[in-house]
């Protein structure tokens, strides 16, 4: 499952979910915070969306963000179990980041393996920095983070370093390696107690 399934998948159920919510481009741009122009690019598959827009739709839509992203699959069983082998993870190309969410094929999950590879060398504007209902945890898989947090001094996460966090407070992760770094996030997308 590549990037551009991903995109597709997201492109398609953007769309339905707004059509069965009866809602216009510009009631779902009011409701999310994110331009009509965005949505009908993103819905025409002309944008990739941002993992920001993602969860700003998916929060209007008062649905998990990572239905947002998942590929339809066949029919589900009660049974729960993923096996995702390695680099067959449907991956996400960010601005700052390279995701790669395990466990796709399961939907209506309350906690999200997201492996995530840091690019980013410089601290991307405020603005861009990530912030999602939820906790989370980060455990540096490979090279040197340095961790930002809207609340918190930046700090230096090395390999087998880990953080927990409120989701909802705003933060972002930057590489100090030589090359790109990696974690594994976890995070519980709903608040706890809720679903």
């Amino acid at each position: 499952m590549d990037e551009e399934a991903v995109l597709t998948a997201f492109s398609v159920k953007l769309k339905s979910l707004r059509l069965s919510n009866g809602l216009t481009l510009e009631e779902l741009a009011e409701m999310s915070g994110v331009s009509i122009s965005s949505l009908s690019k993103i819905e025409n598959r002309q944008q990739k969306p941002s993992f920001e827009t993602v969860l700003r739709v998916a929060r209007a839509l008062h649905i998990n963000f990572v239905q947002m992203l998942e590929i339809p699959a066949g029919p589900k069983n009660l049974a729960r179990r993923a096996i995702t082998r390695a680099g067959q993870a449907p991956h996400y190309l960010g601005e700052y980041y390279a995701y790669a969410h395990h466990a796709a094929e399961i939907t209506r999950k309350a906690i999200v393996p997201t492996v995530i590879r840091i690019d980013a060398r410089d601290v991307p504007p405020p603005a861009d920095w990530s912030t999602h209902q939820g906790e989370e945890f980060a455990y540096v898989l490979d090279g040197i983070v340095e961790f930002h947090t809207e609340e918190y001094a930046p700090a230096i996460l090395h390999k087998g370093d880990s953080c927990y966090l409120d989701s909802g407070m705003r933060h972002a992760f930057v590489s100090k390696s030589p090359e790109a770094a990696t974690l594994l996030s976890v995070f519980l997308s709903v608040p706890p107690g809720v679903g």
